[in-house]
């Protein structure tokens, strides 16, 4: 039986490591927490919404525990302003056609996937791997998969110029889990505006980004995950000096006010999840693509999965999607391999093959957003907003990237979306 670690015990990495275990390797997974401490002692690393296909992926080792019973989300509601106070546009539209996503705190998530593993049959390895041990992994291994995330870890794998633009972090950060203050469910505060649970996105041109994500919460259930994207040094950008959750709940409220009024009555409800002092945070990060592959001190081979080996900014939500994506795709790549050697060429096909089946295209959709948007896209969007069939084609693109990529980038096929959905279509 072939020998698999797995180093790193987010979703991609557990979602890996339980895929191999049932396709017959022997498995060994890294964690740097026990099950109890990323349930209880951890923040989460993010609010990622996953969309009904990729919780599939899920459901398909085993693994879902929660999304059918959980607070779930059918679709976006977008404010976009090219300045704070300009002229707004709302677009509104469904994911996947109305099927469900969910948020699901990852925290919930992991504690239970490691409680379970060896019960499947892996191994469970509790301790902080460094770049002396990782070498150690690698060569008592056939194979060696990093999920370290964007630890420092990570950087045994280069980093691939080709196909990272960006030198420094693009937005800073901050996360907190918010509930209703009056005890209204948290569902009510769009249902003014939809029939349905959204994911709440406003986007300023001149200052940033925020989202109010549905969330299932380990303890309160039903919340929302918010989320601030800001432009550095703009008027948003106030949260470096937030230290607790209810810190950024104060902050996050005062910028709603200030940025989107016709929310206020949410800002002035919402407040932090107090029975838990983990559920925030604040940083930033510079976005990345790795190599297929990199090499330890004594020669040993490593691969990445998920943000390990794409690090997304969260602005559309595409990291926690590739993550279940990267995953599955290593499992089936590994098992087609059969008995054949791990070797460099096969590793470098793998690491294209990712990035073009599942990389690429979501990551040129996500950067898109982080910059000024063409004509093409700003087209689309202005025609989404005057009809909602093709604001449900536009976002049906956040978990289908290659269907829509092409059309908010192509001036041609831009105009023939709007040519097409300007005729009064409806749903």
């Amino acid at each position: 039986m072939r020998k698999i670690a797995v180093v790193g015990a987010g979703p991609a990495g557990c979602i890996t490591a339980y895929g191999l275990v049932q396709a017959g390797y022997e498995v060994t997974l890294y964690s740097d927490r026990t099950p109890d401490e990323w349930l209880n002692k951890s923040r989460p690393t993010g609010s990622a919404y996953l969309y009904e296909d990729v919780i599939d992926v899920e459901r398909s080792y085993g693994m879902d525990h929660w999304s059918s019973s959980s607070f779930r989300g059918q679709g976006f509601l977008l404010d976009s302003l090219a300045t704070v106070g300009g002229p707004r546009m709302t677009v509104t539209g469904r994911t996947e056609f109305g099927r469900r996503g969910a948020g699901i705190d990852q925290r919930m998530r992991v504690s239970r996937w490691l409680s379970d593993f060896e019960g499947i049959g892996g191994k469970l390895v509790i301790g902080s791997v460094d770049l002396d041990w990782i070498d150690k992994i690698a060569l008592a291994n056939d194979l060696t998969i990093l999920a370290a995330g964007k630890a420092e870890l990570s950087k045994v794998i280069e980093v691939d110029p080709r196909w990272s633009p960006f030198s420094s972090p693009q937005r800073n950060l901050a996360m907190a889990v918010v509930k209703s203050r009056s005890g209204r469910h948290v569902s009510e505060w769009f249902g003014d505006r939809l029939d349905y649970v959204p994911t709440k996105f406003n986007q300023f041109g001149d200052v940033g980004e925020y989202f109010w994500v549905p969330y299932e919460h380990k303890t309160e259930g039903a919340t929302f995950a918010l989320l601030f994207e800001a432009r550095p040094g703009s008027m948003i950008d106030r949260f470096g000096e937030a230290a607790s959750g209810a810190d950024v709940v104060a902050i996050g409220s005062q910028i709603v006010r200030e940025t989107a009024p016709w929310e206020t009555h949410i800002a002035d409800d919402m407040v932090y999840v107090d029975d838990d002092p983990h559920a925030w945070l604040t940083g930033r990060f510079t976005p990345a693509v790795r190599k297929a592959f990199g090499v330890t001190p004594s020669g040993g081979r490593v691969i990445p999965v998920g943000d390990t080996a794409i690090s997304f900014d969260p602005v559309c939500g595409q990291g926690g999607n590739f993550a279940n994506r990267s995953a599955k795709f290593l499992v089936d790549v590994i098992a087609a391999r059969g008995e054949q050697a791990y070797d460099d060429a096969w590793l470098a096909q793998v690491g294209q093959d990712l990035w073009l089946d599942h990389g690429r295209t979501a990551w040129e959709f996500n950067n898109l957003f982080l910059e000024k948007l063409p004509a093409s896209a700003t087209r689309v969007l202005e025609t989404a907003s005057t009809n909602p069939a093709a604001g449900d084609v536009l976002f049906n693109g956040f978990p289908h990237t290659d269907r829509v990529l092409p059309i908010l980038m192509s001036e041609p096929l831009s105009r023939e979306f709007a040519d097409r959905y300007s005729l009064g279509a409806t749903r």
